[in-house]
């Protein structure tokens, strides 16, 4: 089943309690953000934040899975062979939509209340670099694969975290993911 677009109005809306939560979450503690404030910097009323959020935590979560599940669907799609594991398509996706969300993402990795964005980032990268390695790569002891999709896993986050500080070019920082990807993974380890 195709997946349902929402309105125009419902897109306008979430991305002004989006960016509200956004502009708030740098000028304070998330856990003292109310959604009066959030409504009152979005120009919006409670009742329309009702409708879509339960509280300051639901928009928050809700944002994070969103960004998570943009990752794990390209993620999905990496299917490396022997004459090409480039992660530069996927890379160029992912952080594109992270460029386009920047403010808002970067201001996520600042956050330090709950889970965060980076540790659903985190077990989405590991599960997928061991969904690799188990199917793609040369035998490896399982408790070495572990360590390694930790590593990448932690790596790669820190690459994005960087990128986001700075401001770097896109370009950029898609090419150095996929440089560090392909070294760490050489064309001879795949199946």
């Amino acid at each position: 089943m195709a997946k349902k677009r929402e309105d125009r109005r419902i897109r306008r809306t979430k991305r002004l309690l989006r960016q509200a939560l956004a502009e708030l979450m740098n000028e304070k503690e998330f856990k003292d953000i109310t959604v009066k404030e959030i409504t009152e910097r979005a120009d919006l009323n409670r009742g329309t934040f009702y409708f879509h959020y339960t509280d300051t935590y639901d928009l928050k979560d809700k944002i994070e899975n969103e960004l998570v599940q943009v990752l794990q669907e390209n993620l999905e799609t990496y299917q490396p062979t022997e004459d090409n594991h480039s992660v530069q398509d996927i890379a160029d996706a992912v952080l594109g939509y992270i460029q386009e969300n920047r403010f808002l993402v970067r201001t996520l990795f600042h956050d330090t209340s709950g889970e965060g964005i980076r540790s659903k980032m985190m077990r989405v990268l590991e599960d997928t670099i061991y969904r690799v390695q188990t199917t793609h790569m040369l035998e490896e002891n399982d408790g070495q694969r572990k360590y390694v999709c930790r590593f990448l896993a932690n790596g790669i986050v820190g690459a994005v975290t960087m990128w986001l500080e700075q401001e770097d070019s896109l370009e950029g920082i898609t090419v150095i993911i996929d440089n560090l990807i392909c070294r760490i993974f050489p064309v001879e380890a795949i199946r």
